[in-house]
């Protein structure tokens, strides 16, 4: 098909050269044949031999014109051909071409002309690529989503995060109307008005997805000039979930402090009114009031080192010095502070035989609290005549990356490497619904009877912190009225 149309148009060029020059040709024969004959016959002489002659010599110059127009078109349509291949490449997209042409005609200038617009066009759409690549990655590692839509509420561009937020089709958004995606009526609103109008539009919204999740969404209008003709709108949305998490956490620790504050210094007010009411003169009434304001006291003291504690260590100005420590001197210990306890709860205390070569690389002040912490939890909701068990063993994470460090002449730090630490009670249990919420702070299973029992409800979130910046981690399983089983998992190293 190419073939045909290439020689159509060299046929064409040819008659556009040839019959100019054959009817220039033709038409000069003629007029001096026409001059020759007048005057040969003026002469008497023979006519004939002369318009043989020109005859002839229009033959010849015919023939002569069609060799000429032959070569002028093959020279110029051969290049032109070259040219318009060269151009319609280009146009498809294809960078990089070189045209060369061997004659120093106009045409090879042209062959150059358009040789250096394909190395400019080249470098431009090269230009272009490497800043779109650029602006793609940019606003595909935002955190938030971001919709780019025409006039016709059509998308230009979505990158990964809004496509995640918005729960869009993965494969070719971009081309399809947004309605046809999204069915929240509030977003569509909110894009249609900022298509349409010339303001930002934002919206707070809880997002119907799985999981839920709440939005802020930022509707802009996109104008393609300083002229109030609006071509689009760009949509930015912003992922408040954990934000409003926070908030609600905040204005939860907020309350429950002030709870766990108001309590105590109410039983304090209370007692230290009625004493002054006249409760002073009567010795019996007065050393119950006295020791309520003595444990109530205390109470608060717990609760305000608690609260201490917990601030620097998510605070980050928690100073751990971890070193090599023996596991199983470190339970000998907690068990001997805690014999008292429960002994007066009717507990018995156990301590399983560990191997002499358990030694874990951990803050040993961070050790002893959070072993006091589940211990004492351990004994203070237990049954009478329970038992509470700690036990120890070395296990192998097969998640864990290995890291290695030194500790003077303690040996290797191996993090695949871990001790299982186990505290073991036969208690009353925690309810499987609870379980995923006792290492928040002031959670409370039973509220009265852990106030009771003397609890600030910020021990096992002390603990899940401290063991976590150990890089170690905790879990629990429990049965309601069965007992329950906290299992710690601190880096192992081998001692010296």
């Amino acid at each position: 098909m190419d073939s045909s149309r290439q020689e159509k148009k060299r046929a064409r060029l040819f008659r556009r050269v040839f019959v100019p020059f054959s009817i220039a040709w033709v038409a000069l024969t003629a007029i001096t044949a026409l001059t020759l004959v007048w005057i040969f016959r003026q002469s008497g002489l023979e006519v004939w031999p002369v318009l043989l002659c020109l005859g002839l010599l229009a033959l010849a110059g015919i023939a002569i014109s069609a060799w000429l127009a032959s070569r002028i078109a093959r020279a110029i349509a051969q290049p032109l051909r070259r040219l318009i291949r060269f151009a319609e490449r280009t146009g498809q997209g294809e960078t990089g071409l070189a045209i060369h042409l061997e004659s120093d005609s106009e045409l090879s200038l042209l062959g150059r002309a358009f040789n250096r617009m394909s190395d400019r066009l080249a470098r431009q759409i090269e230009q272009i690529d490497r800043e779109t690549a650029q602006l793609r990655a940019i606003l595909d590692g935002m955190v938030e989503g971001v919709v780019a839509l025409d006039a016709n509420e059509r998308l230009l561009f979505v990158n990964e995060r809004a496509v995640s937020l918005l729960d869009l089709p993965a494969k070719n958004p971009v081309g399809r109307r947004f309605w046809e995606l999204v069915r929240v009526p509030e977003l569509l609103d909110a894009v249609s008005r900022a298509v349409k109008g010339n303001t930002a539009v934002i919206r707070e919204m809880e997002w119907p997805g799985t999981p839920s999740h709440s939005l802020t969404i930022q509707a802009t209008p996109l104008s393609a000039d300083s002229q109030t003709q609006i071509q689009g709108a760009v949509v930015v949305v912003h992922d408040t979930t954990e934000l409003k998490r926070l908030d609600r956490l905040r204005r939860d620790f907020v309350a429950n402090v002030s709870h766990e504050l108001k309590t105590p210094l109410s039983v304090i007010k209370l007692c230290a009114e009625t004493l002054d009411a006249g409760a002073m003169d009567d010795p019996e009434a007065r050393g119950g009031f006295l020791s309520q304001i003595i444990r109530q006291s205390e109470r608060l003291s717990f609760l305000i080192v608690d609260l201490l504690t917990i601030a620097r260590i998510e605070g980050g100005r928690e100073m751990l010095r971890p070193q090599a420590l023996e596991v199983a001197e470190a339970l000998a210990d907690c068990a001997a502070r805690h014999r008292e306890q429960a002994e007066q709860r009717r507990v018995q205390l156990l301590v399983t035989p560990l191997p002499a070569d358990l030694w874990i690389w951990m803050d040993e002040e961070a050790l002893t609290q959070i072993l006091d912490n589940l211990v004492a939890n351990a004994i203070r909701y237990n049954h009478e005549c329970g038992s509470v068990t700690l036990s120890a063993k070395a296990v192998i994470d097969s998640t864990a990356q290995e890291k290695a460090g030194h500790i003077g002449s303690g040996g290797l730090v191996g993090q695949a490497e871990q001790v299982e630490i186990e505290v073991a009670d036969t208690g009353v249990g925690i309810p499987e619904a609870d379980l995923p919420r006792i290492f928040e702070r002031f959670f409370r299973v039973e509220k009265a009877r852990s106030r009771d029992l003397g609890g600030t409800g910020l021990g096992l979130s002390i603990v899940k912190h401290l063991v976590t910046a150990s890089q170690g981690s905790i879990v629990a399983k429990s049965s309601l009225g069965r007992g329950s089983v906290f299992t710690l998992r601190l880096p192992r190293v081998q001692a010296g």
